[in-house]
C-alpha cells in the first residue's frame, strides 16, 4: 500500500447556522482538488458544517435534521481514494444527546465518529451546555500513515487523554476553533512545539478563521515535525487551501512552496489590526447588511473606527456624521472633514443644537433648582445617539459604536448616547491601544490625520474639557485597569506597583459601579482574554470589598 498521501487541510470560514451553504462550499472544495490518482485527505475544522458556535441552536430538531442531511450529502459525495475528516455535531438516534465530533469519511462510508473528550466551560465557552464527553481515542491508517485525531481542547489537555492507541502515530491531526487573543498564535506553537518533541510524533493542527458575534478566530493553522521544528504556516485571519504531502512520518511541501509565515517577525499591531477588520467585516457582512455609519468627532477613536471601515468596505457603503455643538472646536470639525476627504468618504453635517435646546427647553421646569451638571453634557451625547440612530433605522446602514475598553471600564460613556450603535469595533481595545493601532495603520499609508493623533482626547461636551479632567493620563489608566480586570489583581496589588492607594480605589470604583452600563453595550470583537462579555460575568449588584 503507498505510503504518500496527499492532504488539503482547509482554513475555513464558516456561517453560523449555514448548514447547506456550509455543505456546498466543502463538496465544491473537494471537488476543485479531487485526483483520483492519488489518495488524497481533505480536512476541515472543529464544526465546519454548522460554525462555531451555533450555540442553543443545537437543541432545534430542525437543525439537528439539516446537520443529518448534510452529512448524508457529503458521505455520498466522497470518493474510495478520497477521505475527510469534517468538525460536525453528533446527534444520538432521538436527537437527545450532542457530541462534538469529528467524522471520518471514505469511500462513501462513515469510517469512525471520533466525538470531543475535553469540554471548555470557560471564558467563551459553554460546551458542556450543549455536548457530552466523548471517551475514546481514534486512530485512522490511510496508505501505511497512523493518524490519530483530536478536537481543540483534546489537544491542549494531550497528556491527560492519551492512550496506548496513540503511543505509535506518525500524525496528530487537530481540528479547532480557537479564538484570537493578543499573542495567543505564539503561545499555541511553543506548546505544541514542547508536546510533539516529547511524544514523537507529527502534528497538523488546523484552525477555523472568520469572526462570529464577538468571537474572532485567526487561522494560523500550523505544521509540526516530531523534533518541534515548523514546517508550514498558513496565513492569519483569511481562508486558506494548504496543499501537502505525508508520508515516511515526514512533511512534503507540494511544489516547495515556502509555507513558513513567522509569526514571531510581525509589527505588534498587525494581527491586532486584521482581527478588528475580519471581525467588524464579518459580522456585517454575514448579518446581510448593506453598510455602515459612524459619527465622526475628529478624535482618535472615530477616526480609527472609519479607518477600519475603509480597509473593508466600499467607500460608497460608509456614511460619516458629523454632529457638532456650541462646544465642538474648528479643529475638530477640520480634522473629521480632513479624514473624509482623505478617504474619500461620503459625509454630512448636521447641528445638535436644535435638538440639544429644544430638550433642555422642554426639561427647564422640572429642573428648576437644580444646577448644571453633567445630566447637560448627557443630553448633548442623547441628541447625538437619537440622530445616528434615526439615520441608522432610515438608511438601513448599521451604525458603528466607536468606544474602546479604557472609557468602557470607567463608565466615561453616556448611556443611549455615544454608547448608541450596533456593534462596537474597539469594545475590547484600550485607549493606548487605540493609539498604537493608528500609528501602525498610517505606516501602512495615511489614513488618520496626524492632528487627530497628536491632540488632547476630549468628549467636547463642555468648555475647553479634556478627559484628564476626569480621569487619569491613559497610559496609567489603562495599566491599572489591565491589573484588574485580565490579571485579576486585588487593590493592595496594583499599589505593590508603585501607584497611590486612593488613584487605584477609585479607578476599582468606577469598574464596579459600571457593570451596569457594560451590559447595556453592543457586541465588539473580543482580543484579549478578560473582554467584557461572556468572558467576564461579574454581578450589577454586590457589596464585595475588592
Amino acid at each position: 500500500m503507498s505510503d504518500k498521501v496527499e492532504v488539503i487541510i482547509v482554513q475555513f470560514n464558516a456561517i453560523v447556522g449555514d448548514i447547506n451553504g456550509n455543505t456546498n462550499r466543502i463538496l465544491d472544495i473537494i471537488v476543485n482538488n479531487r485526483s483520483l490518482n492519488c489518495i488524497k485527505l481533505f480536512v476541515f475544522p472543529e464544526l465546519a458544517l454548522c460554525g462555531y458556535s451555533p450555540e442553543d441552536l443545537l437543541f432545534r430538531q430542525d437543525f439537528a435534521m439539516s446537520v443529518q442531511n448534510a452529512l448524508e450529502k457529503i458521505k455520498n459525495n466522497i470518493e474510495s481514494s478520497e477521505y475527510l475528516i469534517l468538525g460536525a455535531p453528533c446527534y444520538t438516534e432521538d436527537s437527545t444527546i450532542i457530541y462534538n465530533s469529528a467524522y471520518i469519511f471514505n469511500n462513501k462510508k462513515i469510517l469512525n465518529i471520533y466525538k470531543k473528550q475535553v469540554l471548555p466551560n470557560y471564558g467563551v465557552f459553554d460546551e458542556k451546555r450543549y455536548f457530552e464527553v466523548g471517551d475514546e481515542n481514534y486512530v485512522v491508517n490511510i496508505g501505511s500513515n497512523k493518524i490519530g485525531v483530536m478536537i481543540c481542547e483534546d489537544l491542549w489537555n494531550f497528556n491527560s487523554i492519551k492512550d496506548k492507541k496513540l503511543e505509535d502515530i506518525d500524525y496528530l491531526i487537530s481540528i479547532n476553533a480557537s479564538p484570537y487573543e493578543i499573542n495567543k498564535s505564539c503561545e499555541r506553537i511553543e506548546l505544541f512545539k514542547k508536546m510533539v518533541s516529547k511524544n514523537k510524533f507529527n502534528l497538523i493542527y488546523l484552525n477555523t478563521v472568520g469572526g462570529q458575534d464577538e468571537i474572532v478566530f485567526d487561522g494560523n493553522s500550523f505544521l509540526l515535525n516530531y523534533d518541534g521544528s515548523v514546517t508550514g504556516i498558513c496565513q492569519s485571519f483569511s481562508e486558506e487551501v494548504f496543499c501537502f504531502s505525508i508520508g515516511n512520518k515526514k512533511f512534503c511541501i507540494n511544489n516547495n512552496e515556502n509555507k513558513y509565515n513567522n509569526i514571531y517577525k510581525k509589527n505588534e499591531y498587525e494581527d491586532l489590526y486584521e482581527a478588528l477588520k475580519i471581525g467588524t467585516y464579518d459580522y456585517i457582512s454575514k448579518s446581510n447588511l448593506n453598510g455602515v455609519l459612524l459619527g465622526l468627532s475628529g478624535g482618535i477613536d472615530s477616526a480609527l473606527t472609519l479607518a477600519i471601515a475603509s480597509d473593508i468596505f466600499d467607500k460608497q457603503s460608509i456614511e460619516a456624521v458629523l454632529l457638532p455643538s456650541v462646544y465642538t472646536s474648528d479643529l475638530s470639525t477640520q480634522l473629521a472633514v480632513e479624514q473624509c476627504e482623505l478617504l474619500d468618504i461620503k459625509y454630512s453635517s448636521i447641528s445638535i443644537e436644535d435638538v440639544n435646546n429644544s430638550i433642555n427647553d422642554s426639561l427647564k421646569s422640572r429642573f428648576d433648582g437644580f444646577e448644571k451638571d453633567v445630566t447637560e453634557e448627557n443630553i448633548q451625547a442623547r441628541a447625538r445617539g437619537l440622530l445616528l440612530m434615526s439615520i441608522s433605522n432610515k438608511t438601513g446602514n448599521i451604525l458603528l459604536t466607536t468606544g474602546n475598553k479604557s472609557e468602557l471600564a470607567v463608565g466615561y460613556s453616556t448611556l443611549y448616547g455615544d454608547m448608541s450603535g450596533s456593534f462596537a469595533p474597539l469594545k475590547d481595545i484600550y485607549k493606548t491601544d487605540v493609539f498604537g493601532l493608528a500609528k501602525y495603520r498610517n505606516k501602512l499609508s495615511e489614513v488618520i490625520p496626524q492632528g487627530v493623533i497628536d491632540r488632547m482626547p476630549t468628549a467636547e461636551l463642555s468648555p475647553n474639557q479634556y478627559d484628564i479632567d476626569t480621569l487619569p493620563q491613559y497610559d496609567v489608566l489603562d495599566v491599572i485597569l489591565k491589573s484588574f480586570i485580565e490579571e485579576k489583581k486585588s487593590l493592595e496589588e496594583i499599589c505593590s506597583m508603585g501607584y497611590e492607594k486612593n488613584l487605584v480605589a477609585n479607578i476599582i470604583n468606577m469598574v464596579i459601579k459600571n457593570e451596569y452600563k457594560r451590559r447595556q453595550y453592543a457586541p465588539g470583537i473580543k482580543v484579549s482574554s478578560k473582554s467584557f462579555g461572556r468572558d467576564r460575568r461579574f454581578p450589577i449588584v454586590s457589596r464585595f470589598k475588592y
